[in-house]
């Protein structure tokens, strides 16, 4: 009798788990959700400008452009594909060129820290890693 109470309430308990669970897993899903619309959010608003900063960054940098990483330099034109597509741009497109401002940034800041601080590179984990 003592067996049954104890299974039973072990059942309930697993039960009850599996309903947390599920509920957990719903929740996340929904704040993924959330935060997707909100890259794309942003992933458009960045590209809205890209053309303007495309034509700052290269105007600015003229032949010295060549000077940085082959990553940048790729990352720029392809950034510049993405900006002028004629179709609709995909989730991937949009994700995609949020990357690609990542690469951008990281070799800019890596670049200026050579240029003004060349020591604290010792002390940083560049190229970064994810």
């Amino acid at each position: 009798m003592k067996t049954r109470i104890i299974v039973v309430i072990l059942g309930l308990f697993l039960l009850a788990g599996c309903s947390l669970y599920r509920e957990s897993l719903v929740e996340m899903s929904r704040e993924d959700v959330k935060n997707a619309d909100a890259v794309r959010e942003a992933a458009l608003n960045f590209n809205s400008t890209w053309n303007i900063n495309s034509g700052f960054i290269r105007g600015a940098l003229g032949e010295r452009i060549a000077e940085f990483p082959a990553q940048f330099i790729s990352a720029i034109d392809e950034l510049d594909k993405i900006a002028n597509k004629e179709d609709q741009l995909t989730d991937y497109d949009l994700g995609y060129s949020l990357g690609l401002r990542v690469r951008t940034l990281e070799a800019l800041v890596q670049d200026a820290l050579k240029q003004f601080a060349p020591n604290v590179l010792e002390y940083l984990p560049f190229p970064l890693k994810f």
